[in-house]
């Protein structure tokens, strides 16, 4: 069995969230992918209600509501996701929406999901950009040391950083890893070897797979990404922990 936990849906399908939605249960269903997190972005051409609306028609899915702490009330806005949306954890992306992961809103938004026991998805992957504009695995560390009360997860597995990323959660035990989009953009590089070396170093512990849908379909990233575990001599016990196992305990699923 499969749990995918991280996705976004497509907005070139049909440019609606119900098209979009519709296409990726119907590419779930097919992978036999069992559930599936469902990323929001507010850089996408649909609203918070559109996309909820959207997703609730499938209960294999379930989302992650996306929010700015530059933006005003943004309490206010993660309490009406969870309470009145259906979303069951919140996502920030600071690499796209350009806020710093140390200032104080941010940190009262993390505290805060904590509070109200819900899981943050945060971006953790140093493209170009990214990286001139100071991109630092410290700040992530920080982030966590100061909300210890809040769940975590470090999409992408700090891409090329792994290696300090996985240091750094060893020593933080409120903080999580997805290995999406990672593993295959560097599958020809060393990069796979030294997340292999983080998730075993990590006993494949509070590590889960997630696809980054639309970056290819569900079953073309789920096929590329059991290829290389195997080649990376990871075994069944240990495929099933990061592809199943761990997102099963970790994740909301009694809200669905």
């Amino acid at each position: 069995m499969v749990i995918d936990s991280h996705l976004h849906l497509n907005e070139e399908i049909d440019g609606t969230a119900v098209g979009a939605a519709d296409e990726l249960n119907r590419q779930l269903v097919e992978s036999e992918i069992e559930r599936a997190i469902v990323l929001h972005l507010e850089t996408q051409p649909w609203s918070i209600y559109e996309f909820s609306e959207a997703i609730a028609k499938y209960p294999r899915m379930r989302g992650f509501i996306n929010i700015n702490p530059n933006q005003a009330n943004f309490k206010e806005k993660l309490l009406e996701g969870i309470e009145l949306l259906g979303f069951i954890g919140l996502k920030l992306h600071p690499r796209l929406q350009g806020f710093n992961l140390e200032n104080k809103n941010t940190i009262q938004l993390v505290q805060y999901a904590g509070e109200i026991g819900v899981p943050v998805i945060i971006d953790a992957f140093p493209d170009g950009t990214f990286l001139m504009d100071g991109f630092s695995p410290l700040s992530y560390a920080n982030l966590a040391q100061k909300c210890p009360k809040t769940k975590m997860v470090w999409a992408h597995m700090g891409g090329h950083r792994v290696i300090e990323f996985m240091l750094l959660a060893k020593r933080l035990q409120n903080v999580f890893f997805d290995f999406s989009y990672s593993l295959l953009y560097f599958q020809e590089s060393s990069i796979p070897q030294d997340m292999v070396f983080s998730m075993r170093s990590m006993k494949f512990d509070r590590i889960f797979y997630g696809s980054d849908y639309p970056d290819r379909t569900v079953e073309k990233s789920l096929k590329m990404t059991l290829k290389i575990l195997r080649r990376q001599k990871l075994n069944e016990s240990e495929i099933d922990k990061i592809m199943y196992g761990n997102a099963q305990k970790f994740f909301l699923w009694d809200k669905l």
